[in-house]
């Protein structure tokens, strides 16, 4: 019986893990689809430089190369703040004019009015609310979906194991019951005892 509810207890620790770990992963490859979505529908642009990029290459093991890149970028509001951002790091090869950057590349930024920091380049992530529903809603809640699944699949197990627990507790308290009930019956049957005999 204690077998059962260490089980659950197990079972549930790595379930929240899973899940946890699944959120993380998919915030991690997704990014926040909120402030996407808000950029997509509620963003200004300003004038801003591309003023530092990275690149960085991984050879596999059969073979293959993977590139991934990143960049940083300021840009200045008409109130004259300026900010100062970093890309995510993105799979691919950097742009062949930004490998080289000897002086800042004028681009667009596109941030929120009323939270300026929340920004990205022109151009990258999605440029509607339909292809924002279409990437971060659907693929990337089937993405959400198939990494919450393990999570769920051993929370599904704990309770299952802590139901187990529960009957067993219950029939064991019910035999326990029925067992000095019928212990109570048989006192009041037996004969009284006599101690001269």
């Amino acid at each position: 019986m204690k077998e059962e509810l260490k089980s659950a207890g197990i079972s549930a620790f790595w379930g929240v893990v899973f899940l946890l770990g699944a959120v993380w992963f998919w915030h991690y490859l997704v990014g926040n689809p909120f402030d996407e979505f808000a950029l997509v529908t509620r963003g200004q642009t300003a004038p801003g430089f591309i003023v530092d990029t990275w690149e960085d290459v991984e050879y596999g093991d059969e073979g293959g190369t993977h590139w991934f890149h990143a960049a940083v970028y300021k840009y200045r509001l008409p109130d004259g703040r300026e900010f100062t951002q970093r890309t995510k790091t993105n799979s691919g090869p950097l742009r062949s004019e930004f490998r080289d950057l000897t002086q800042p590349y004028p681009i667009e930024v596109e941030y929120l009015p009323d939270a300026p920091a929340v920004s990205r380049i022109k151009g990258n992530g999605s440029p509607s609310v339909f292809d924002w529903l279409w990437r971060r809603v659907g693929l990337g809640g089937l993405l959400l979906a198939l990494f919450l699944s393990p999570g769920i699949f051993m929370l599904r197990i704990a309770l299952s194991d802590f139901k187990k627990y529960r009957q067993n507790v219950r029939s064991d308290d019910f035999l326990r019951a029925v067992d000095d009930l019928g212990r109570c019956v048989d006192a009041e049957e037996a004969p009284p005892h006599n101690p001269n005999s």
